[in-house]
């Protein structure tokens, strides 16, 4: 039953920031400043759609943001569906859900500091958001009412429309508890920005543990 796959899988969401955030890239020779800012470009586009900053600091065009945007969000609902087990058939209808999520996000970029061998660690402040806990709590009472009502049924519905009605009621759970949804106390951690090849980079693994952060997902 889809409601036991939602179960078992909430608590090991993990959206790979990879597959959300589209990496960047700025040639060597910069600044404190303009690396956090960098940083921030690539938070903004990503999560909010943000491309201003993204455009101001000649990372591209609005255009060319809007299409990396889009190319995350085409990915990062893919995993966020696969991790759900919600199949591929509902991902359109997941689509708007996880792009209004992505842009509830809470963070700020805050000071950047060149180290020896030439990187930056660029600090971040952020509040997590609560979001999967209470809306698998809701969706798991709501879920608890559908099968009672099916039990009582004259004639219930087929299984495919019993999971397509579960998968459908985690998303309304999701939008509810979004549409108020609450954060944790603000907490700081770090992203490296490495120097490859006269190329600044986020490190891969900062920028996966930062997408872990934001959210109640693990």
């Amino acid at each position: 039953m889809g409601n036991t796959k939602i179960k078992k899988r909430i608590s090991k969401i993990l959206f790979l920031l990879m597959g959300v955030l589209m990496i960047g890239t700025v040639s060597g020779c910069t600044s404190d400043k303009s690396v956090k800012t960098y940083l921030q470009a690539l938070l903004d586009t990503s999560y909010k759609n943000d491309s201003s900053t993204f455009v101001e600091t000649r990372l591209g065009t609005a255009e060319e943001a809007q299409a990396l945007y889009e190319q995350g969000i085409d990915t990062g609902v893919g995993v966020f569906c696969s991790r759900l087990g919600v199949s591929d058939e509902y991902k359109d209808e997941f689509r708007q859900l996880y792009m209004d999520m992505l842009g509830k996000v809470r963070y700020t970029v805050d000071d950047a500091e060149k180290q020896s061998d030439g990187s930056y660690i660029v600090t971040v402040t952020y509040e997590k958001m609560n979001v999967f806990k209470p809306a698998l709590a809701l969706h798991q009472e709501n879920v608890a009412a559908m099968m009672e009502e099916w039990a009582n049924a004259s004639e219930s519905p087929a299984e495919d429309e019993m999971v397509a009605a579960v998968y459908r009621e985690f998303k309304n759970s999701m939008e509810t508890v979004l549409a108020e949804v609450q954060y944790s106390a603000a907490a700081s951690m770090t992203v490296r920005i490495e120097l490859i090849n006269n190329v600044y980079t986020p490190n891969t693994d900062d920028v996966a543990e930062l997408e872990k952060a934001l959210f109640d997902g693990e």
